[in-house]
C-alpha cells in the first residue's frame, strides 16, 4: 500500500490512488445492485419505517365480545405480530389445479365442495354479507386442517369425531359446563368444540344447520358446519366485503387478531390460487383430553406452529438412486468360460494349471478368449468379478449395471482409475463400461 501511494506527483501515482480507494465501494454497489439486494433493503427500510396499516383495526380489537368465540377460545388484546390484511372477501377467480396427497396448499374435494356450497346457498339467501368460500376454507384450515386433511365420507361426515379441548377453564380456553349431554362432544361434564369449524355445542344449537339437505344438523358434517359457520358470519347483517365488516366478523368467530390474520392470508391464497387433493383415507385418531384437532395452524392454542404466508409444497422427490439404462442383470459378467486358457487360439483345452506359458503375441481382433489378468496397479480386472457392495445403490444389488458410474468397485461412489467415462456401456451385455469389449489395441510381440 505505501508502495502503491509513493509516487503521487505522477499520473500514473494518483490514478492507481484513486483505484485503490474506489474499487472496494464499486464492487460492493455491484453486488448489491445486480443481486437485486439494494432494493430490498429499501423496500424493506421503508415498510419498517411506514406505520402499520392494520391500526385501522385497532378499536375492534380492543372491543372484542366478552364471551366466548364460537370454539370456546377466550379474548384477547395483544395486536397480531404479522399485519391483518387490509381487505374485504375475495372470491376464487381461477379453476382449481389437481394435487396430491399430503399437499399443505391443497383442499379436499369433498371439503371444497362443501365450502363452494356453503357460499353459493348464502350468495342467493344474503347476499348483503358478500360472503366468499375462500374465507370458508381460510376458517376450516385453521380450526381443523379441512377436517383433518378430508378424511369424510361423500355425504360429508367425518370419519370419526374432530374434538377440542375439554373447556374447564385451561390456558387459553373457557370454563364451560355441558350443555349437550355429551350428545355431540362425548362429555357429560364439559362442553367441547366439535366437528371441522370447531362449534361448541351452546353455540351449534343456535346457529347450527343442514347444509347437504339431509334433514340432520350434523356439526360432524364438513356440509352442515361449513353453512352454520357462514350463518355465524353473516349475522346480524354483517357486510365482509368491507375491510371493518370482515375483521370484526371473523374476530367475533376468534377473539384473537393474530387468528384473524392468519385466517385472511389464507383467504388470499386460496383466491389466487386453489389446489384441490384427493380425500384422505382412514379415520380420525381418538380425541384426549387435550382433543384430536390439527393445531398446526392455530395460533390461539398453545405449541401451535402458525402459516400466515402459505406457499405451495412442491412435489415429492424420489430418493432412490438411480439406476443405468441397462437393468437387466447379468448372471456372469461375460458369457465366455470362466477358466482361463492359453493365449495360443488352435488350442481348445484348457490348461490344466492357472499360470498359463508366456504369450508370444496378441489376436489382432477379438479375442475368442480372455487371457489371465495382469493386475496392473490403476487397471481394471478385465474378468469383471462382480463384487457385491456392502450399501446396494439400487433394488438389484448382485448386478453391475446398477452401480452409478459404471465402478465395480465395493464402494458404490468410487470410479476407478481406468474407466474411461466416454465408453459405451451398450456394446456390453453387463452394462459395466469396465467389462466392455471394444476393439483391444495391438501390442507389439515380444
Amino acid at each position: 500500500m505505501r508502495q502503491q501511494f509513493k509516487n503521487l506527483d505522477t499520473w500514473r501515482g494518483k490514478l492507481t490512488a484513486t483505484w485503490v480507494c474506489l474499487a472496494p465501494p464499486t464492487a460492493m454497489i455491484a453486488v448489491f445492485v445486480v443481486g437485486g439486494v439494494s432494493n430490498t433493503f429499501i423496500v424493506d427500510a421503508h415498510a419498517l419505517a411506514a406505520p402499520r396499516q392494520d391500526t385501522v383495526f385497532d378499536d375492534l380489537a380492543n372491543n372484542v365480545p366478552t364471551e366466548p368465540g364460537v370454539d370456546g377460545s377466550l379474548p384477547t388484546q395483544e395486536k397480531s405480530t404479522i399485519q391483518v390484511p387490509l381487505t374485504g372477501t375475495t372470491d376464487g377467480t381461477v379453476q382449481p389445479i389437481p394435487g396430491i396427497t399430503g399437499d399443505t396448499s391443497g383442499i379436499p374435494g369433498t371439503v371444497l365442495a362443501a365450502y363452494q356450497k356453503a357460499a353459493n346457498d348464502l350468495a342467493l339467501a344474503m347476499p348483503g354479507c358478500h360472503i366468499t368460500w375462500p374465507l370458508l376454507a381460510g376458517i376450516g384450515k385453521v380450526e381443523s386442517a379441512h377436517a383433518s386433511g378430508g378424511k369424510v365420507e361423500a355425504n360429508g361426515n367425518t370419519r370419526g369425531k374432530i374434538l377440542g379441548p375439554v373447556l374447564d377453564g385451561g390456558p387459553g380456553m373457557a370454563a364451560i359446563a355441558d350443555t349437550d349431554q355429551g350428545v355431540y362432544d362425548g362429555n357429560a361434564s364439559w362442553d367441547r368444540a366439535v366437528g371441522p369449524m370447531q362449534f361448541i355445542p351452546g353455540t351449534w344449537k343456535t346457529f347450527g344447520a343442514d347444509g347437504n339437505g339431509d334433514g340432520v344438523k350434523d356439526p360432524h358434517n364438513v356440509f352442515d358446519a361449513a353453512r352454520a359457520a357462514g350463518d355465524y358470519l353473516c349475522a346480524g347483517g354483517a357486510n365482509l366485503g368491507d375491510p371493518q365488516g370482515l375483521v370484526q366478523a371473523v374476530l367475533r368467530y376468534n377473539h384473537s387478531m393474530e387468528y384473524v390474520s392468519t385466517v385472511l392470508r389464507w383467504m388470499q391464497s386460496y383466491s389466487k390460487q386453489t389446489v384441490t387433493i384427493p380425500d384422505t383415507t382412514g379415520t380420525i385418531s381418538t380425541p384426549t383430553d387435550e382433543g384430536n384437532v390439527d393445531q398446526e395452524n392455530d395460533p390461539t392454542r398453545e405449541n401451535a406452529t402458525s402459516t400466515p404466508t402459505p406457499t405451495p409444497t412442491p412435489s415429492v422427490v424420489p430418493t432412490t438412486v438411480p439406476t443405468t439404462a441397462q437393468t437387466t442383470p447379468t448372471p456372469t459378467p461375460t458369457p465366455k468360460p470362466s477358466t482361463p486358457s492359453t493365449s495360443t487360439p488352435p488350442s481348445s483345452t484348457p490348461p490344466s494349471s492357472p499360470t498359463p506359458s508366456k504369450p508370444t503375441w496378441r489376436p489382432p481382433t477379438k479375442p475368442p478368449v480372455s487371457t489371465p489378468p495382469t493386475n496392473t496397479p490403476g487397471t481394471p480386472d478385465p474378468t469383471c468379478t462382480p463384487t457385491t457392495p456392502a450399501t446396494p445403490p439400487s433394488e438389484t444389488p448382485s448386478s453391475p449395471a446398477t452401480a452409478p458410474s459404471g465402478s465395480p468397485a465395493s464402494s458404490p461412489t468410487t470410479t476407478p482409475a481406468a474407466a474411461d467415462p466416454t465408453d459405451n456401456p451398450s456394446d456390453d451385455p453387463t452394462g459395466d463400461p469396465t467389462c466392455a469389449t471394444p476393439t483391444p489395441t495391438k501390442t507389439a510381440a515380444n
